[in-house]
């Protein structure tokens, strides 16, 4: 069996609103030299035909930088353009039913907020667990309450109080001004969306990003 990609580090999440298709190409080429290790596509609404091809085309570029490309939601759309997993939420396709569907080395990404979600994707046998809001965010209308840095440590020891505990991946209003207090509760990355993607110099956003996590320590 193929082994499943590392998924530490910075995930930067992409949509056709932040990052069009005519920008896509420079965007994840500049993400790649800031040192960013997986790209999560999402799609949300608008005509399916259209969503496939900017996913198809993000996860071949991705592939080609040699980075970690994950879709959200859409596990048919994943399988279809080779895309290596997909990350589910709470009310999205079921782990078990994703992991039939996908390839042997199909990373399944989780998202938790609380720690009866964090017990289910465990159950669920998902690859990575994204954990948060740890930030009050207006990326995500349905978020839960932001978690805090310290709600966050307290669901990060509970994974690691399982036998070979999956990554944990902090999402939800995470920049470079409050990401070593993030880096500090032990996660092995950090997902972004508008510190990156809306960032004037994306490059710069991922490094800065990198760079707070030796500040953390």
């Amino acid at each position: 069996m193929t082994p499943k990609r590392s998924v530490g580090g910075i995930h930067v999440l992409i949509d056709p609103g932040r990052v069009p298709a005519a920008r896509l190409d420079h965007f994840l080429g500049e993400i790649a030299e800031g040192g960013a290790r997986v790209v999560q596509v999402r799609v949300k609404g608008g005509p399916d035909p259209e969503g496939l091809a900017y996913t198809a085309r993000a996860v071949a570029r991705v592939r080609a930088l040699g980075l970690v490309s994950i879709v959200n939601d859409r596990v048919d759309w994943a399988v279809t353009v080779g895309a290596d997993g997909v990350h589910l939420g709470q009310d999205d396709t079921p782990l078990a039913e994703a992991r039939r569907a996908g390839p042997p080395d199909f990373v399944l990404g989780a998202s938790a907020g609380s720690p009866a979600e964090l017990e289910a994707a465990l159950r669920g046998g998902a690859d990575y667990v994204g954990v948060g809001p740890v930030y009050a965010t207006p990326s995500k209308a349905d978020a839960g309450p932001p978690l805090t840095p310290t709600g966050l440590s307290a669901l990060v020891a509970q994974l690691r109080d399982h036998p070979n505990p999956p990554p944990a991946i902090a999402i939800g209003g995470i920049h470079p001004g409050n990401a070593a207090a993030v880096w500090r509760t032990g996660v092995a990355g950090l997902a972004v969306i508008h510190a990156v993607s809306e960032a004037r110099d994306p490059q710069s956003a991922v490094r800065a990003l990198l760079a707070a996590q030796s500040e953390s320590r």
